[in-house]
């Protein structure tokens, strides 16, 4: 029996179609596992699992409930909010590396599937936690208006923390 040396994919969507064609999708450079709900996920989630790319809404568990079991279950793979959910505030406080709103193209997909990885390839924690910022800020202003979001305090700490952590990894850049 041959072990895979391919980085393995969770999709958890609940319209089987799409499921399917995300699977499609990756299933060349990726093992690619498929759950059509937020149970079945969590039953084929493992430390194998190197990203998930996960629907929001769903009818047994919301995405967000599912994130938050694999967090606790200590999994730090790299998560990936695939959702017809527009993007609020509340996304600052979940533990996502990125938040794509449905339709999303097969480029899309790919693209920030593989800028995860390069980046895990080359950068420590840090690089990550601020890449996971600079993925939401982004996100946020692509669907806010910039004045609504510099009032909010959710955003103003988002923008605190990606600065600080841009300096503290410029600081141990010098070192």
């Amino acid at each position: 029996m041959s072990t895979s040396t391919k980085p393995t994919i969770l999709v958890v969507e609940d319209e089987r179609e799409l499921a399917d064609l995300y699977a499609t999708w990756v299933s060349e450079d990726y093992e690619v596992r498929t759950a059509y709900d937020g149970r079945s996920a969590l039953e084929a989630m493992s430390g194998a699992v190197d990203v998930v790319l996960l629907d929001r809404h769903m009818p047994d568990l919301t995405g967000d409930e599912v994130l938050n079991r694999i967090r606790a279950a200590g999994h730090d793979c790299w998560v990936i909010m695939v959702t017809a959910v527009d993007p609020g505030l509340d996304i600052v406080e979940l533990d996502i590396d990125d938040y794509v709103t449905k339709p999303v193209s097969r480029a899309q997909l790919t693209r920030i599937i593989e800028n995860l990885r390069v980046q895990s390839r080359y950068g420590g924690d840090g690089r990550r936690e601020l890449t996971a910022l600079s993925n939401k800020m982004e996100t946020l202003e692509d669907e806010h208006a910039p004045d609504e979001l510099a009032e909010t305090d959710a955003y103003q700490q988002l923008e605190a923390d990606l600065k600080d952590m841009s300096e503290s990894l410029v600081e141990d850049g010098d070192r």
